[in-house]
């Protein structure tokens, strides 16, 4: 039981930073993935489990995947920073980086 609590948690974490990430209000959230704001906020808070309609409502309407948003570890909190540099530089520069990348 103590794990899907810490799941929830996860998940509503995850919510959260993606929303803010896009600069949206819970209401735009909610109207995105058509549900109610009282449900977006009850998620956020992880005091509310939700069916895969509701969570794959979440993720289209925050433009990631399922995966992202149960996972504990936080891929995203690293884009910020890999966007800036990406608009620093040409694109065969970012081709070649994006390269080795995948070889890594």
């Amino acid at each position: 039981m103590e794990n899907r609590k810490n799941l929830y948690m996860v998940v509503a974490d995850n919510i959260r930073r993606e929303r803010r990430r896009l600069q949206l209000t819970q209401m735009e959230l909610a109207d995105r993935a058509d549900i109610s704001v009282d449900t977006v906020k009850s998620i956020e808070r992880g005091r509310r489990s939700m069916s895969l309609d509701t969570y794959l409502g979440i993720v289209q309407a925050l433009e990631t995947s399922p995966s992202a948003l149960v996972n504990g570890k936080q891929p995203g909190k690293y884009m910020e920073r890999f966007r800036y540099i990406v608009d620093q530089r040409s694109e065969s520069e970012i081709e070649f980086v994006l390269h080795m990348l995948e070889q890594f």
